[in-house]
């Protein structure tokens, strides 16, 4: 390895093994979390704390020898911005190296087009910016409900905002460039989930979101599976019954067309004025609830089944409106995915609950728009020492 490639990744495994201790960490802690020497780590940490990446901590003695100096990812140094766009609002969230909240902006209603949801965006980001004038920023991820175009230039698919072959990289960039830094959009599940993997580090399972739609991601030891086309996860498009009901994405009888948001609206007859998180409560009105949790619970069962032949995975973690209502549903899905899963065999399958963190997608994609800090220090330790790197 280059020398250049081998400090790249020393410092990196520094910053993130300070990320990963979730409390202050000594130069000797963060040696014996990397396994670099001593000296090399003083030494890193030395680039990292001039950068604005690190700060120290006042001294703390512990008995004899010399006190710890207290390390932690610098706060209110830098900026790195996430964007929802959903099909009823634009969220925009501001944070720092800590995950630390900067600013947040919202804008509530559904655009009338694309081109208005992308300026409604660009001006949300342009708000939050406003408030941390004298930070640099990182960059801005915008999580989206639908398929990105492998070179992510396009919204290929997103069937809740009406949109087909949208060019949002490029509308965000005309609107906000050159002060927003690289802009990248992702599928709005895969972001989702980056707060889960954080609760459950280094394990695999099947993640499965109720939404306005339905998504999920697959992750193996810790790491979002992508696919050939960065597309793996769409469970809400797998198909719970052939040639059965139409889909907003063109196709018949995919998960999504039975239990969204949208597909149990329609099919109850009622308003948009119904909250998610008042679903199940709302249908329950006009039906029996255990009818409505076994409607809900069947077609998720069967789907979730599908996915883990294919997968072998033994957990599913039920995220969005599927959450609070987990222990509900867990025994119709256990019960049909023991019907049709061979991974029950190997012993009971386990169905978990999401977190409860708000707004998940929008968090995920904060903290996606951090990850070349974490990914590239000795880049940004570059970009820190221009005078338009400290000043942006």
């Amino acid at each position: 390895m280059q020398s250049t490639h081998l400090r790249e990744h020393n410092l990196s495994a520094v910053l993130r093994a300070l990320q990963a201790a979730g409390e202050p960490t000594s130069r000797a802690g963060l040696a014996s979390l990397t396994r670099l020497t001593k000296p090399t780590v003083s030494k890193l940490v030395e680039e990292l704390i001039g950068a604005g990446l690190i700060s120290e901590g006042d001294p703390i003695s512990a008995g004899a020898g010399r006190p710890m100096v207290p390390l932690r990812p610098a706060s209110g140094t830098l900026l790195a911005i996430g964007l929802e766009i959903a099909a009823d609002h634009v969220s925009c969230l501001g944070v720092d190296l800590t995950g630390g909240e900067l600013s947040r902006r919202t804008a509530y209603g559904r655009a009338a087009s694309a081109e208005e949801a992308i300026a409604r965006a660009a001006q949300l980001v342009r708000e939050v910016r406003a408030d941390a004038p004298d930070l640099p920023v990182v960059g801005v991820v915008a999580a989206v409900p639908g398929r990105i175009s492998p070179d992510g230039r396009l919204v290929l698919s997103a069937p809740n905002l009406d949109w087909a072959d949208v060019p949002l990289v490029e509308g965000l960039r005309t609107h906000l460039a050159p002060e927003a830094g690289d802009i990248v959009a992702l599928n709005d599940n895969r972001l989702s989930v980056l707060t889960e993997i954080d609760r459950r580090p280094g394990e695999s399972f099947l993640y499965v979101r109720g939404s306005t739609g339905v998504g999920g991601a697959v992750v193996l030891e810790g790491s979002v599976l992508e696919g050939t086309h960065g597309w793996a996860g769409e469970l809400g498009h797998t198909v719970v019954e052939p040639g059965g009901l139409t889909c907003r994405c063109g196709r018949r009888g995919c998960l999504e067309a039975y239990i969204s948001y949208h597909a149990l609206v329609e099919q109850a007859g009622l308003g948009p004025e119904v909250r998610i998180e008042d679903l199940v409560d709302e249908l329950s009105r006009s039906s029996s609830r255990a009818e409505v949790i076994g409607v809900i619970g069947r077609s998720l069962g069967l789907a979730i089944a599908n996915a883990l032949n294919v997968l072998d995975l033994s957990t599913v973690v039920l995220s969005g409106y599927l959450a609070p209502i987990a222990e509900e549903i867990t025994p119709v899905v256990r019960e049909t995915v023991t019907a049709h899963a061979l991974a029950a065999e190997a012993g009971p399958i386990s169905i978990e609950r999401s977190d409860t963190t708000p707004d998940p997608a929008l968090r995920g994609a904060a903290r996606a728009a951090l990850q070349p800090v974490f990914d590239a220090p000795g880049a940004w330790i570059s970009r820190a020492a221009t005078p338009a790197g400290r000043t942006a």
